[in-house]
């Protein structure tokens, strides 16, 4: 049951983050978002590090400003939303990072829409980023937001520039319970960190093998674009830096079917196609749940259409102590390669230090 419920307007507009994307951008965008969240104030070692963070669920409706290319999007997706400033007088200041799904009302096609080369699917990813202001009164709160949209099929249906929204928001929400006001003791804080098994385990050093699975379509000249294979296998060893952080070491093993296709050819063998990576990154850790980013660069890459370099945006979620699962974009800068899904296993776990 949801200890808040919150309805948001805001309003922005689509960044033209290409030249070929200048066309796309028309009126303001305007979206409508109902928010439903809960507080957790169960004392432990995680909710201690973020100042009992909030859980929730949103549906939003999102006018692009350009209905004829772009259409509407609808979306609904989960988010966290963390304490970043407390003051009874001043209010609450706080970051939420949420991910879900994006229907888009208008996609690319080559007959009846050729203007929209941003998005070739109807059904995309959508990641939400935002800094949001409450100030609370008993069972009512206003509040202000910085908001950024962004909708990405992960290059499995060309084209796949993606759509970028940030926007300003204002909100008025009802709580059916207040809203703590988390008051630190760092004494009491470490405690509960150090006797939460969970957390240490959580926390803990360790070696993960991820085997992953995606499609991609590569934008041949000469051929119809096509969904083919990629299969990946990465080897990831994490060490704790910090009560929330880890640094990530990784080798990854890849096999990317569209690269063979990438220059309008069928003469690349399964070796050529193969790539070997190694990779660094940082990963922020609640509960079972934790976001990565990193980068890599290929060792091994015959076909390399975006160069030597590499980056890596997602999300690992612990189903059990030993059994996890993927969920992210491996890209090149600012150009998605493909979507990654897969399982880990935990190979071996050193102490929490």
């Amino acid at each position: 049951m949801p200890t808040s419920i919150n309805l948001r307007a805001k309003g922005g507009f689509l960044i033209a983050h290409r030249a070929n994307m200048a066309h796309l951008p028309g009126k303001n965008t305007k979206a409508y978002e109902l928010e439903f969240t809960k507080q957790d104030t169960t004392h432990n070692g995680w909710n201690d590090v973020y100042k009992n963070p909030l859980k929730g669920l949103s549906i939003q409706y999102q006018d692009m400003g350009n209905r004829e290319v772009i259409g509407v999007g609808f979306s609904i997706f989960a988010h966290t939303t963390f304490p970043l400033i407390q003051r009874p007088k001043f209010g609450f200041l706080d970051f939420r990072m949420g991910t879900g799904m994006g229907f888009l009302t208008k996609r690319y096609h080559p007959e009846i829409n050729p203007k929209n080369n941003a998005i070739g699917s109807y059904m995309n990813g959508f990641v939400n980023l935002g800094f949001h202001w409450h100030k609370y009164f008993e069972h009512w709160h206003i509040g202000m937001s910085l908001d950024f949209n962004h909708y990405s099929n992960s290059s499995m249906v060309v084209p796949n520039l993606g759509l970028n929204v940030p926007s300003l928001g204002v909100s008025i929400g009802y709580d059916i319970n207040s809203r703590y006001l988390y008051s630190w003791d760092k004494q009491k804080a470490i405690e509960c960190s150090v006797q939460n098994e969970d957390y240490n385990i959580r926390m803990a050093q360790h070696l993960r093998i991820f085997v992953i699975g995606s499609a991609k379509q590569a934008v041949p000249i000469a051929l119809e674009p096509r969904s083919r294979p990629v299969v990946g296998i990465s080897a990831l060893y994490s060490i704790k830096t910090g009560r929330r952080w880890k640094v990530d070491f990784g080798l990854d093993a890849i096999y990317n079917r569209s690269n063979a296709f990438r220059h309008d050819t069928l003469s690349h063998s399964f070796g050529r196609t193969v790539q070997f990576g190694a990779y660094v990154g940082s990963s922020i850790h609640y509960n079972k749940a934790e976001f990565a980013l990193g980068l890599g660069v290929y060792f091994y890459s015959p076909v390399h259409p975006y160069g030597y370099i590499y980056n890596r945006l997602g999300f690992r979620y612990h189903f059990t102590e030993k059994l996890s699962g993927i969920i992210g974009i491996k890209a090149h800068l600012a150009i998605a390669d493909y979507l990654e899904i897969g399982i880990g296993y935990k190979l071996w776990q050193g102490k929490c230090k």
